[in-house]
């Protein structure tokens, strides 16, 4: 499948999709949120691909947030609900992914591309990333992207990054719980790529059950999320990859994941 605002590679068991507008800062417009959302699909569904990994094109930004030369043209109310929710749509789908993803960030991530990058399972950050929701100081509001960014680091952490627009460090991102990983900038690609090559070389129905079972427990009441874990756990243990990696262990050699 091509496309046109996003770059898509696959090699070793990890898909790679690259933002692609690099003169805007690889802005969100509507053809490149719905390419996003195409390209999360169609790995999602590649038997091969065990991990994706999300980053930007370009020296300056992984996403700077959305195109706002576009923002005014919208078409109606219900054509301007379905172009907003093209970014809901994505953030509501990454969790229920069986597959990791992976944020690669070096440079801006901004607005929509700040909860773009957060709404990832994971976030690995050059030292020199700058992240932020600077939408209200343009009279706008991060309202799709609070959800994720106040489920990472909770309302009194992430309020205020809503409330004065400021920027913040990658590092300073980290000490919030926004960032998994800080690297320095050259050490970004292989580092993003070793964690993902890590990941594809996993059980991945180990994977696909521990994202759900993160995701799930977040909105449940204590007591239930752990019948909950019970349930799950019966399925982990009585599933072929974990049967094989037990057998492999004990027979000295690598497992045959067959995601069974």
């Amino acid at each position: 499948m091509s496309y046109e605002t996003v770059l898509v590679e696959s090699r070793a068991g990890v898909g790679t999709i690259t933002l692609n507008r690099p003169e805007v800062r690889n802005a969100l417009n509507a053809t490149m949120v719905r390419e996003i959302w195409e390209a999360l699909q169609a790995l999602e569904g590649d038997r091969e691909i065990r991990v994706v990994i999300l980053k930007g094109a370009g020296d300056k930004a992984f996403c700077a947030g959305a195109d706002l030369k576009g923002l005014g043209d919208r078409g109606t109310t219900l054509q301007a609900r379905e172009a907003f929710g093209g970014l809901a749509k994505i953030l509501e789908g990454i969790p229920r992914m069986k597959k990791p993803v992976i944020a690669q960030v070096h440079g801006y991530a901004l607005a929509g591309g700040c909860g773009l990058a957060v709404g990832c399972d994971l976030l690995v950050a050059s030292d020199d990333a700058v992240f932020g929701l600077p939408e209200i100081t343009v009279g706008l509001l991060p309202l799709m992207v609070m959800a994720p960014i106040f489920r990472a680091v909770g309302i009194k952490r992430g309020l205020p990054l809503v409330l004065t627009g400021e920027q913040i460090t990658a590092r300073e991102a980290y000490q919030l719980g926004l960032v998994t990983r800080v690297v320095a900038r050259d050490e970004l690609e292989p580092a993003a790529r070793a964690l993902a090559e890590k990941l594809a070389s996993l059980s991945p129905t180990a994977l696909g059950l521990a994202k759900e079972a993160a995701y799930t427990i977040q909105d449940m009441e204590y007591g239930k999320s752990l019948k909950y874990l019970r349930e799950l756990i019966t399925l982990v243990g009585l599933s072929d990859d974990a049967k094989e990696g037990i057998a492999a262990f004990f027979e000295k050699r690598p497992p045959r994941w067959t995601g069974r």
